[in-house]
Parts: structure tokens; sequence; C-alpha cells
């Protein structure tokens, strides 16, 4: 084996990653790309040669073995019952000067850093919607696997490693893009990099101190980079989440606006909404924006997919029509349209915040106020110059109480006033659905119910979506009032010009063919007594929705048949399940039973009469 020259070695390069963040393709992309000066790894793994995936040395259990033990490897790993190695003889690659490119594991990173003198952990992330939606598409687990998969926390890289985060959200030339340039950065960047400049404001935040815009501004720079290990943004984060007074939260919203170009808009008004969520059903965005839009107001609204719930607004507006829209695309659909309901990891993902979430999300962090900052500097950065917060309070959703609820609206009117925004929060009722539907094809249903001024329709979708409008119409000074906002956005829903605005804004966006159903196969939860329902467990409909397949299967999830108040009586159809298969509806099924089999009433409480 050669002893490696520290001045000539090229630079060992491993790609990691979560399930879904699209490390082969990247790299079969980057493959073209980096050819003179660059060798990509072949793996060899214990399965036949030409299996579906990557090009690899399929070998016996045997024949590897044999070759470990003969030191042919550079390092081994095991996973999903398979064993990988890289050969050996890669370490001769690398002495000629030529930097290597290879799919590893993390569990290795440690090894590998402190064999070789020039190595970086090319790190591939993306939002954990996006990873669930690709590892859905290879039709291997069910929404329930998929859902522990993107939630896994992996091991941090360790300290002292160079690491390089590519960002794969959006397109694969984009990713692609990303991943040429950070190698290629990475090739060029010295074995052994200074300490960031930003350590200092760093290690005052571990401190507890107060950071200010300039300060955050550093740190985050250095962290997009890669000059900061995954252990010291942990300590620097869960530092952040547990003492960021209100004059840092602005602090932090002004410094992350840093990082993106502010859509320019030749309006006066820019609209926009936000919503905490954790409501089932309840998706007003989809009326609101085609009422504030017939009015004339531009409102280039994007919103997230699901992680936890069983629809997210770009999944529910997904069965109508595209929403995986870019910058040109939102700003051609205001201007035919006046507005659009897009998908936000296209348009504005943060790596930051998927740090922030890997980070918060397993420990069960309180990250609120991060929250505030990250929401508000997106809206700036999108162009909005209003916006309006819709903050729903109860036990099953984020926030436990109206305090609660306007005490943290408060927060986002300051952190909008120091971005230059107007912003009004509102405590809104959480403790219950709103409208029938839970699940995207059932809530879209709802929704065109609304919009067509069907008699049908859920009066509690209609009656919250029509206040959220007149409250937006209200910051037009034209407009005065919510009063006067409440008559114009009942007449423009009434008169179906909001529905027009609709169809106009999913055939800007680009208008599925066909609009997605909700799912065929169908089963009925039933009454175990008479009496009058008392509660719905939102969270508990949530569980059986996406265990019928929603939010990953477009038709499938809940109707209620039921209202909170209603009298029922034994064997009376409390809620409907719809799934596109019938393994998926046994499974919602059997979680809406719960583990005993025979607690049919757990999501819909009944009380005697």
């Amino acid at each position: 084996m050669s002893k490696l020259n520290m001045n000539k070695t090229g630079t060992f390069f491993l790609v990691v990653g979560p399930s879904g963040a699209g490390k082969d393709s990247l790299i079969d992309g980057a493959r073209a790309i980096l050819t003179d000066g660059y060798r990509f790894a072949q793996r060899v793994i214990t399965r036949p040669s030409g299996s579906p995936g990557e090009d690899h040395e399929g070998v016996s259990d045997m024949e590897f073995t044999r070759r470990q033990e003969a030191g042919e490897f550079l390092v081994t790993w095991n996973a999903h019952e398979l064993r990988y190695g890289l050969p050996a003889a890669l370490i001769e690659t690398l002495a000629s000067g030529t930097h290597v490119i290879a799919n590893g594991s993390r569990g290795v990173v440690a090894e590998l850093a402190a064999r070789l003198p020039h190595f970086a952990v090319v790190l591939v992330t993306a939002p954990q919607e996006v990873l669930a939606q690709r590892i859905a598409s290879r039709g291997r687990e069910s929404g329930e696997q998929i859902s522990k998969r993107v939630s896994r926390q992996a091991a941090s890289i360790p300290e002292g490693v160079r690491c390089l985060t590519v960002s794969n959200e959006s397109t694969l030339e984009a990713g692609v893009q990303r991943f040429v340039e950070a190698v290629r950065a990475g090739a060029c960047a010295p074995a052994a990099p200074e300490a960031p400049s930003s350590r200092v404001n760093l290690m005052a935040k571990l401190r507890g101190e107060a950071l200010d815009e300039a300060a955050y501004v550093a740190v985050l720079r250095d962290a997009i980079a890669g000059r900061y290990t995954e252990a010291e943004l942990t300590a620097f984060l869960i530092a952040a989440t547990g003492s960021l007074d209100d004059d840092e939260v602005v602090a932090l919203a002004r410094a992350r606006t840093a990082f993106t170009p502010r859509i320019a808009w030749d309006e006066p008004l820019v609209v926009d909404k936000h919503s905490m969520g954790g409501v089932p059903g309840s998706r007003i965005t989809l009326i609101v924006v085609p009422i504030v839009a017939a009015y004339g107001l531009a409102m280039p609204k994007t919103s997230s997919r699901a992680i936890t719930s069983a629809a997210g607004t770009a999944d529910a507006m997904e069965t109508v029509a595209r929403v995986d829209l870019t910058q040109a695309d939102v700003q051609r659909c205001v201007a035919q349209a006046r507005a659009c309901i897009a998908w936000n990891g296209r348009l504005n993902h943060s790596v930051i915040d998927d740090v922030m979430n890997a980070i918060t999300r397993p420990r069960k962090l309180d990250s609120r106020r991060w929250s505030v900052a990250s929401i508000l500097s997106k809206k700036y950065t999108a162009g909005a110059t209003h916006v309006m917060v819709d903050l729903p309070y109860g036990p099953q959703t984020k926030l436990a109480d109206r305090a609660d609820a306007e005490a943290l609206g408060a927060l986002f009117e300051r952190v909008g006033a120091g971005l230059g925004l107007h912003v009004r929060a509102i405590a809104t009722d959480g403790s219950h659905p709103i409208g029938r539907g839970i699940g995207p094809a059932l809530e879209v249903r709802d929704v065109m119910q609304v919009l067509d001024n069907d008699p049908a329709a859920p009066a509690d979708l209609r009656a919250k979506a029509l206040y959220f409008a007149a409250q937006i119409l209200a910051f037009d000074p034209r407009v005065g009032s919510p009063e006067q906002g409440m008559r114009i956005a009942e007449a423009l829903l009434d008169e179906g010009k909001a529905r027009t605005a609709f169809d106009s804004i999913a055939g800007a966006q680009g208008r599925r063919p066909e609009a997605v159903m909700p799912g065929v196969h169908i089963a009925e939860i039933a009454a175990s007594r008479s009496g009058r329902v008392a509660a719905i467990d939102g969270l508990r409909i949530s569980g059986v929705a996406r265990a019928a397949g929603a939010p990953r299967d477009l038709g499938a999830g809940v109707d209620l048949l039921c209202t909170i108040g209603a009298h029922v009586a034994e064997g009376q159809a409390l809620y409907r399940i719809h799934a596109a298969s019938p393994a998926a509806l046994d499974a919602a099924v059997a979680e809406a039973h719960g583990p005993g089999g025979d607690q049919s009433n757990q999501a819909v409480r009944i009380d005697p009469d």
C-alpha cells in the first residue's frame, strides 16, 4: 500500500445522507461532469451484479470475507442485511493526486477521517416532506414505515470533520449543479481549514449571550458553507432555541433575509397568509386565495406538504394542479391569475431549517420562536408586504390555549414590524376539525362545495375562510375595515367570482387532466352506543387517515359523518374511511379500532344522553 504524500494526495469525498435524499442520482449526474482529476468509486456489495440500483461489483458473502481478511478493502460496513466495501486500491488513486468520490455510510466517517489526510463528507439533504415523497414513489414501504424512516435521527458527523452540505430539494439539474460546486470547492480547500471566523459568536450563544443581526449572519454563513461540524451546530441550535429573546428573534429574521434575494413585485400590496396548523381539515387557504385574487390583490401563496398530518395545503392543491412551481412560474401565475398556491419546498427551502428540524423534532424542543424568524423571513424574501397569521389553539395543536396563541401572535407582529412587514396574528379555536374531509382529495371536495355555494358545503369551513379573507382584504385602505372586507368576500363567493378565480389559478399553474377522486375502497366506523358526540380527536382521526395512505395517496383519508353536539344512534356511521387498496383500508380500520380491536369510538367520544 502506497504512503500518501500530504502535498500531492487527492481528496476523498464520502457522500452520505438520509434515504430519499437522492445521493445516487446526484453521483450519477456528477459523473458526466467531473471527469478529469476525479474517480467515482465502485462499491463491492454482497448482492448480484446487475441488480437494480447503482453499478456495483457483486460478490458472495464468502468472497467478501476473503477479500476483507486479505486487506483488499479500504473500509467496510453493514447495512440492510448486506455488506459493503470500498477497495483499498483507492489509496493508489489518491496518491496520484486524483480525487475520489464514494457513496458511503456515516458509520465509517471517523475511520476514514483518521486514515486520510484530505477527507471531506458530502452531506446530501432534503426537507422531510420531499424525502417521504421520494421514498413513497418507490412503492416498497407503507405510510407509517415511511414516516418512521424519515423521522429517524442519523448519526452525527464527528467533530472536526469537514462537511459540505448539498440541498437536493428541487430539480435533478439543480441538485447536480450544487453537488459539483461543493465537490470542486472542497477539492480546492485546505485539508485542515482554519476555525470559522464566526466561532466567537457561536461560543457566545452557547454561554447564553444574546447575538445581534451581524453575528447571526456570520454564524449562518459559516454554517451554510459547511464550516461547522454537525455537533457544533447542534449545540448552537439547542442554545438558540432555549434563549432567544424578542430582539434576537428580530435579529435572526433579518439575518436570514441576507441569504435569499427578495422577489420584486410591482405592486403596492402583496399579501400572504400562514397558519401554525394542527387542525385536521381546515383547508381554508384554497378558498381564501381565490377570494383575494378575485378582488384583485396579488397573493403568491407558498405552502407546505404534510409531515405528520393527513394533508398539507400543497398536497391538497396537487389533487387539482401542479404545485412544484419555480420563481418564474409564480411570477407568471400572479400576472395571469393574481395568485398561486405553490409548494414552498422548491421556492424558499432552507438548509438551516433542515438542520434545525433534524435536531429539534427528535428532541421535542420548543422551536416556535426560531420558527417565527424562519416563517417571516421567507414571507419577506417572497416579496410580501402584508401577512395574516392564523394561530389555532387547543389540546391537540401546537398552542395550548388562547393566552399561548396571543403571546406568540404578539411576537409575530413585532418581528414582522422589524422586517418592515405589516403582520396581523389572530388566535382561533383549534379544538376540533374544520370541514368534513381529512385527506387531500376529501378536503378539496369540501373546498369546491364552498366555492360552488353548494348547500351541502361545511358551514364551519366557509365561515372561517370568509373571516380570514375579510381580514386580508381589510389590508387594502380602500376596504377600510374587516366588516367591509366581509361584505366584499361574501359577494365574491356568492356571485361565483371566487370559483372563477380558483379555476384561473389552477389553469395558470397547470391543471391536472383529471382531478384526484377519493379512494374507492371504503369502510365505515360506527357508534358502539347511542348518545351525544362530545369530542372528535383530531390527532387520532389524522392517524386513521394516514394509515389509509394519506397524504402520499392523494385520494386516501377520512370523511366525518358526525359533528360535535349531534345525537347519534348505536350502529350509526361516525366516519367513513377511503383507501386505494384493500390492504390500506384494513390498516386504517385497525388504527380506528385501536390496539384492542374493539374500541371503535376512540376518535369520536360519545357521552350518553
